[in-house]
């Protein structure tokens, strides 16, 4: 069952975008339930514990939102790409685009990126693990697909540069999309995200085919 089918009424779909927004912006430990529905305007003051019974339910939920509008399509479209045999390029492009889909396709991507960032940088354990749990099938894939793609590469350096690859896939993203929204930066539009990705995919695939020191 889908978290919007779980959850279809506006108040419940309200109260999840505004908590999402929050633990992005303050941390989940900083934000309590009663904030939450004073933010979301719920007239409802028990709303949170009406419809996900406490905030382990509620970033249970946010996670199952996000699975249900990113990661899900995104592993089903990387399936598909990788029964054709792609190149580096193609791989690379869409095995990284989920973290670009939500800032450049969703009006609540910033906030879905950073809530994100909050959970995998935060101190709670179960909720990485409930993150991980919706994003490694694709991400296994992808490091899967690059494996065979480049098989000259020693394992040892293949997980340094994949893990280099990945923490600008997340922490890049994040510092650089938060820092650019809240000055306002005037250019920072559609196209110039694009023409970042683009050239973030150039300077990965350099990365990857580097000859290697070891």
């Amino acid at each position: 069952m889908s978290s919007m089918t779980k959850y279809p009424d506006d108040t419940a779909h309200k109260v999840l975008m505004t908590a999402m927004s929050m633990f992005g912006t303050e941390g989940v430990d900083a934000v309590s339930l009663r904030r939450i529905n004073t933010e979301s305007g719920t007239a409802n003051t028990s709303a949170v514990h009406y419809y996900f019974s406490n905030k382990d339910g509620l970033v249970q939920a946010i996670i199952d939102f996000l699975h249900e509008k990113i990661w899900h399509p995104a592993l089903v479209e990387l399936q598909d790409l990788v029964a054709e045999e792609p190149d580096l390029r193609t791989v690379l492009e869409v095995g990284l685009w989920p973290g670009k889909q939500v800032l450049l396709k969703e009006s609540w991507g910033i906030d879905a990126q950073s809530f994100c960032f909050q959970v995998i940088t935060g101190l709670r354990n179960d909720y990485r693990l409930a993150f991980k749990k919706i994003t490694d099938p694709q991400v296994t894939l992808m490091i899967r697909a690059l494996r065979e793609l480049l098989p000259e590469i020693s394992e040892e350096t293949l997980k340094q540069r994949i893990k280099f690859l990945m923490t600008e896939a997340l922490v890049g993203h994040w510092t650089r999309t938060r820092i650019m929204h809240a000055v306002g930066l005037p250019n920072w539009t559609e196209r110039i995200e694009q023409i970042y990705y683009d050239e973030y995919i150039d300077y990965t695939m350099g990365g990857l085919l580097a000859p290697s020191s070891r």
